[in-house]
Order: C-alpha cells, then structure tokens, then sequence
C-alpha cells in the first residue's frame, strides 16, 4: 500500500511492543491505530513528511552518484537537487527513536513503503522480535506459520483452513514471532485475486471479466507491465475471526512440487528458509538510503541479521517443521488439515 498525502498524526501500538507517529498513511495495518496518546509518550519511529530544511550547510553536502548527502553520527540527508522537485530524506538515529522525515516529492518518487518496513523490521529485532515472510493461523492457544516463496498459495492456504469458530485469522504475509516461541497477528487486508481460494471466511468474488482476463496470460502480462493493473482487490480480515497471538507450535513450508505430500524437516532448516522467504520481501540491502546512513554512521545491520537468525532459531525451538509439496494450490491446505487436528 502506498503511504497517502500529508495529514493529522496517525497513532500506532503494535503489541505493544513497537509505537509509531506518523502524518501519512503507512503500511501497518489500521488492527493497530490508537487514539493520540500523551505528550510524555515514547515512540519508536517517528514518520514525517514536512517541508524539510536539512541540518547540514550546502559546504558539508557533496555529490554521491545522482543526489548530495550530509551526515553526522546519527543522521543522514539526501538531497537531489532537481529543478522545481524538493527530494529530500533525513534519516535521524536507528539506534534508538527513529525520525524518518522527507518531502512531499520525496514521498512521490522515492520508495518510502519499503524502506518504512525494513526499518521496521530493525525495530522488531532490537527488542527480541523479528517479521517473517509467512501466514498464521490459530487454534486455541496454538499457532501455525504457513511460509513459502511469493505467489506459492500462502493466502490460499491460509484462508482455506480459517473458519472463523475453531480455527483464526492473524497474517497471510507477514507474522510477528519472539525468541520465547510466540507469534503475534499482523493483519493487513489480503490481495483476492481470481486465483485465490478463500475458504468460508472472505465473502468476495473477483468480478467476471477479471475472471476473463486472469485466464489469458498475455494479456495479463501486458496490462501489469504498461498500465501498472491490479488483478487483486485487498479486502480487510473481519476483526471477529482475528486471533491476536498463541504459541508456535507447528511450521509448514510450502513448495510447489509434481507431487503432494508432507514430510518433517528439521528447525534449522525451517530457519533457513524462513530467512530466505523474509529477505525476498524485506531485503535492507535493496534499500539505497540505509545502506549509505550504515556506511557513514557505524550502524551495523550485519549484527541485526544475526541476532534475527537467533530470534528464529528460538522460536522455533520446540516447532514441529514440515515441507508440504503440492501439483496444486488446492492441495495444501488438505495436506495440512490431515497432518494436524485443526
């Protein structure tokens, strides 16, 4: 989800466990908005957009590849200095309270969504949490990390076993997990594509000519590449099927395969392609601006991936880890139900 224009300060309590300020919308799901809390209020990331006079004098600003940069110990600004464009970044502090501050332009061409999540990311991974690349669902006090590469079937599968009664909704993307072995929900809305099975607990059909042009690839291909189409509709998760966390008790690692069968794997290799599946969506190094603001502050990600590794190892600890192989989307989720008693 693109961030949206300026507006009044957004508020968010994610578990308590990271707070966030921001003045346009993010991609955090509105699961977590809060109302305006007191002014003594600590915030882990403070997001905003303004008309940004950057803290260093032109003569400690210097050309690097297309814009100029300054930095200090804890501050990097980027500055493009384009005619009639005002594309400014300021990154403040990754240590502790982040500011991430820039200019309406900036937010207009620079990739604000991606470097919010990675700086998220750190967050989580600071205090003893880290995001993983996986859906969740829940029964009772147990919870199941559904993970696999991009467009494999999570959302599918995911949605396929939710009932809404027995079995609970917490993320078909993106889950929150801690070194003592809990997952947290992190709801944001699902992509429904023609593709997608949704079980009992979505009610929406994909209109009939998107079911139309989803059957004929070169079209598809074409209207993605030169006119930016969306073929899924995201859809908000009914709050009363949401469970908010449970103990990780089960991790199933989808693979599309000539065959349909399940078998164990080991927690270290669960970790590993965990590791994989999240670096794909959330890979820090992809993100020009934070690997400058390392390079010139000291901040060392490098210590953050590794204390991430041992977040995953942890929680995993006492997981039972599957690879679930399928010829079909509509098989994993079978798989998987006759597994374990859902």
């Amino acid at each position: 989800m693109p961030p949206s224009t300026s507006c009044s300060p957004h508020y968010y309590s994610i578990h308590n466990i990271i707070h966030i300020r921001s003045n346009v919308d993010l991609p955090i799901p509105n699961h977590f908005r809060i109302s305006p809390p007191s002014t003594s209020f600590k915030f882990d990331i403070d997001v905003s957009e303004e008309n940004l006079s950057l803290p260093f004098p032109e003569d400690e600003m210097y050309r690097c590849s297309i814009f100029f940069v300054g930095h200090n110990e804890s501050q990097l600004a980027i500055d493009y200095k384009l005619p009639f464009l005002n594309v400014k970044l300021l990154l403040t502090d990754l240590e502790n309270t982040t500011k991430i501050s820039f200019t309406k332009d900036f937010q207009r061409f620079g990739d604000l969504t991606n470097l919010f999540n990675t700086i998220l990311l750190f967050k989580f991974i600071q205090k003893g949490h880290t995001l993983v690349h996986s859906g969740c669902i829940s029964t009772s006090d147990n919870c199941y990390l559904i993970s696999g590469m991009r467009d494999t079937g999570k959302t599918s599968t995911v949605l396929s076993l939710v009932d809404g009664n027995n079995t609970k909704f917490m993320s078909d993307d993106l889950t929150i997990i801690s070194q003592n072995g809990q997952a947290f929900s992190y709801p944001t809305s699902v992509g429904i594509s023609p593709y997608t099975l949704t079980g009992t607990s979505i009610s929406y059909t994909p209109p009939t000519w998107k079911q139309w042009v989803a059957k004929h690839q070169l079209l598809l291909f074409g209207l993605e590449s030169v006119f930016n189409f969306e073929l899924s509709k995201r859809i908000d998760v009914p709050s009363s099927i949401i469970d908010q966390s449970g103990t990780i008790s089960d991790v199933f690692l989808l693979r599309s395969a000539n065959k349909n069968e399940i078998s164990s794997v080991s927690s270290s290799v669960a970790v590993q392609k965990l590791l994989m599946t999240t670096t794909e969506l959330i890979d820090p190094f992809r993100i020009y601006s934070l690997n400058f603001y390392a390079y010139y502050t000291g901040f060392d990600p490098a210590m953050l991936f590794e204390k991430e590794k041992e977040i995953i190892e942890a929680a995993l600890s006492n997981a039972t880890c599957y690879d679930v192989c399928a010829n079909n989307v509509k098989e994993f989720h079978r798989l998987i139900q006759n597994q374990v008693d859902l």
